[in-house]
């Protein structure tokens, strides 16, 4: 059988944008100022309209897209049957779950990102030990290389057997602007029990009991003129900043040679930062029966479920410190 993908996010990075560093201003547009101006006053719109249009817009005219940081995957051993599989996403604390029962064991993963630490969780747990393996891995339409590098941070190095795909790359060219923005994405790999095999440009787990992956990324951003910043040093403080020695310190995790418990005061944290941004607002609209088929007729709480995830949306994209940016329905790291 084959292996059975799970595409977790298509995850984005706050900063990273097309192109780099440029001025717009058109160098003709003073000279043509003039004459723009006596052909409005002549009544040549057109003409005034053409003018412009050749001297006097930005150059160049677009202005940089926002760009996808990557996919990342978690490939799983394919099953002989799935059952009573789950897909949730709690709009109060902002936590998405999976959860299924395959070859008699009972499986579940919670994600959700957490903006004291600045990383996104995946979790992964099975009522049984020793049952969760998969392969994790990234894809991405940019310029990167990939690597893998060992726990490097005291005082656990060699203590466990973590180990962290790394993923370095270059932001696109566009509209004759070069890409001068470097970024880094960083999943590290925390597994209970079990081994861990690397690859390449992949990471291995068998056999374990719990999994969790701490995704962070960065790029070389520092403001609208300068993008000398350093995105590995962003990124591995993120990563740091996930243990109990790291600066906040709120990821707590029991750590032996071999084993990794995690406690849930990370996502305690996250929920309820979220929950009191979210509770602001309520929406109660004056029904409390679901139409069975919307098409067939007005559905309020379909609209007020609407509501409340567009804010969920909102919230999670634009937590103060963050780069101001448009909403996207797939993951943000701010």
């Amino acid at each position: 059988m084959a292996a059975s993908r799970a595409n977790i996010c298509n995850s984005n990075e706050a900063t990273l944008w097309a192109g780099g560093p440029y001025d717009p201003s058109n160098p003709n547009a003073l000279a043509a100022l003039p004459e723009a101006r006596s052909l409005v006053f002549d009544g040549k719109f057109d003409a005034a309209a053409k003018l412009i249009g050749d001297k006097m817009m930005a150059v160049p005219l677009q202005q940089m897209p926002y760009e996808t940081l990557g996919d990342l995957f978690l490939d799983f051993p394919a099953s002989a049957a799935t059952e009573n599989y789950r897909r949730d996403l709690d709009l109060d604390t902002a936590v998405a779950s999976v959860s299924y029962t395959a070859n008699g064991v009972h499986f579940h993963r919670e994600i959700f990102s957490s903006p004291a630490d600045q990383v996104i969780v995946i979790h992964l747990t099975a009522d049984k030990p020793g049952q969760i393996s998969f392969t994790v891995g990234m894809n991405t339409p940019q310029k990167v290389t990939m690597s893998t590098e060992v726990n490097t941070f005291k005082p656990f190095v060699n203590k466990t057997n973590d180990v962290t795909l790394v993923m370095n790359g270059v932001n696109a060219d566009m509209h004759g602007i070069k890409g001068a923005l470097k970024f880094q994405a960083r999943v590290r790999v925390l597994p209970v029990h079990g081994k861990i095999s690397v690859g390449a440009d992949k990471i291995s787990v068998a056999d374990a009991d719990a999994v969790t992956l701490l995704i962070a990324a960065a790029t070389s951003y520092k403001n609208y003129h300068d993008v000398s910043g350093n995105p590995e040093a962003i990124t591995k403080t993120k990563s740091k900043a996930a243990t109990p020695n790291g600066p906040r310190a709120t990821f707590s995790m029991a750590w032996t040679r071999r084993s990794l418990t995690t406690l849930p005061r990370t996502r305690n944290y996250s929920a309820a930062s979220h929950s009191t941004l979210a509770r602001r607002t309520r929406l109660k609209l004056p029904t409390d029966v679901r139409i069975a088929h919307f098409a067939d007729g007005n559905d309020p709480q379909l609209a007020t479920l609407y509501f409340q995830f567009a804010r969920y949306l909102l919230i999670c994209c634009s937590r103060p410190g963050g780069q101001p940016r448009p909403c996207r329905v797939c993951g943000t790291i701010p």
